[in-house]
């Protein structure tokens, strides 16, 4: 989101501002800007304009990445600076599954937590037991439990068992 004060004749040309928030939509997006704008730079939304609102894609989502999110978020008991690590193809697929972690560990709502730095690591720099367990080249993930489907020949049309399935 891109926006700034309106011009007024003490200051023809104020600064502009980008913000880049995740949000589900441009109506969210742009509530995250006035109130960024208004906490930070004291510009409320009846005295600014924006001027556009776009998604950022990725560059490359085929690549499997580790991102670094910081992120503030307000506990009962006040505010709370913590950074997440995620692994994902999506830079706003992994702040999603943060978000949702937040609220499944922390009891933390969407509206509560402000997310302040994103940043891609290297597999080295990594700390999360979660995304360096996938750092392994040799991962698999087997396909168990398996119905075997026998040739049709000796396929029987009715069966009184259920299928073994190891």
């Amino acid at each position: 989101v891109v926006g700034r004060h309106k011009p007024t004749p003490a200051n023809p040309s104020p600064k502009l501002f980008r913000h880049q928030c995740f949000a589900p939509n441009h109506v969210v997006a742009k509530t995250k800007f006035w109130k960024f704008m208004r906490e930070y730079h004291k510009v409320k939304r009846a005295n600014g304009e924006v001027f556009g609102v776009r998604e950022l894609k990725e560059k490359h989502p085929n690549s499997i990445k580790n991102f670094a999110v910081q992120l503030r978020w307000y506990s009962r008991t006040g505010p709370v600076n913590t950074s997440k690590e995620m692994r994902d193809t999506h830079l706003s697929r992994a702040v999603s599954r943060i978000f949702n972690c937040m609220a499944g560990q922390h009891r933390a709502s969407f509206s509560n937590i402000q997310v302040i730095r994103t940043t891609t690591k290297k597999a080295a720099a990594c700390r999360s037991p979660a995304v360096t367990q996938f750092h392994n080249g040799a991962v698999r993930f087997p396909l168990i439990h398996r119905v075997r489907v026998p040739k049709k020949s000796k396929r029987a049309a009715l069966l009184a068992r259920a299928p073994q399935t190891f």
